[in-house]
């Protein structure tokens, strides 16, 4: 079996993970889970190929972005890696220097989290909508992206919205839209994947298992969602790790406040280099895998 070292292209991207120093960056005062530390030397390169890494402010970070710009400020220390950032921002305070100083840092767009997982209200297609909206016109003329987790019926409720964006934003769909197994049969699949079709949405073939977790299927059950997703769009897609795999958002449901303040999470153990493997096969196309990892990233976060 080859390894995915000798799979990916030389400059592989993975345009998804997270890097968490609780010690010097505490987390948010009111947060859903608190994870134990996960440094960037620890990302496993020699799993999956990839020396490009965007690093994303996960959603318990808050809203500051000191944490992501002291990840991002290690690049001298790991001369063979890339880095660039996805941050989380107050649109209505940042100034226009200070997102001028997140891009020379390496920042290139922000992220939402907006899937609730049961822990607090579930935001509608109106709600995300106004965010993006407001975030689009201040980051337009950086061409910033605009990376976004939320449930594949939000897609549908904002596809005019997106349509009608800056044609420099560049808006991402986080793990396949949220589209789990089966979800490719319905008309919201549709949805997202004409957005795709259109050029208006990337989508990160990432969090593979959160979408397949409990399937008798496993990775399998997703690949008529991802050979869907290359066909409506080759140039739209892009690869994620989701490293280092923080617990799944359903199982906190039942806990209080307490527990998820103060039991230290550790991370689930998932073969990244299944997954790629398996979308090798998916992806036969020499063409079609370049773009996935290398020339598709580039064009967002380079």
């Amino acid at each position: 079996m080859p390894s995915t070292k000798s799979l990916v292209p030389k400059g592989a991207w993975d345009t998804h993970i997270h890097v968490f120093d609780p010690d010097k960056f505490p987390y948010a005062e009111k947060r859903s889970y608190t994870p134990k530390e996960a440094p960037l030397t620890s990302y496993p390169t020699t799993a999956t190929g990839c020396t490009s890494i965007v690093v994303v402010q996960a959603s318990i970070q808050g809203s500051s972005p000191t944490a992501l710009l002291d990840a991002l400020s290690k690049q001298p220390t790991v001369p063979s890696f890339k880095l660039r950032g996805l941050a989380t921002i107050d649109a209505d305070r940042i100034t226009d220097a200070e997102l001028d100083a997140l891009h020379a840092a390496g920042v290139r767009g922000v992220r939402l989290h907006e899937m609730a997982w049961g822990y607090g209200q579930q935001k509608g297609g109106e709600q995300i909508t106004s965010k993006i909206q407001v975030l689009a016109s201040r980051l337009a003329r950086l061409g910033w992206a605009i990376g976004i987790f939320c449930p594949l019926s939000t897609w549908v409720a904002m596809a005019d919205m997106i349509r009608g964006l800056d044609p420099r934003i560049k808006v991402i769909a986080d793990h396949f839209g949220s589209a789990f197994p089966g979800d490719e049969e319905t008309e919201d699949f549709a949805t997202l994947l004409s957005l795709v079709r259109e050029k208006r949405l990337f989508v990160k073939f990432s969090g593979f298992e959160r979408l397949y977790h409990g399937n008798p299927a496993g990775i399998d059950s997703l690949e008529t969602t991802v050979k869907a997703f290359v066909e409506a769009g080759p140039g739209q897609i892009v690869y994620g790790s989701d490293w280092p795999h923080t617990q799944l958002g359903v199982s906190r449901q039942g806990k209080t406040e307490e527990q998820r303040l103060n039991e230290i999470e550790g991370f689930r153990e998932v073969d990244d280099e299944s997954h790629i493997l398996k979308l090798r096969q998916w992806i036969q196309d020499d063409e079609v895998w370049e773009k996935l990892f290398v020339s598709n990233a580039e064009r967002i976060f380079g």
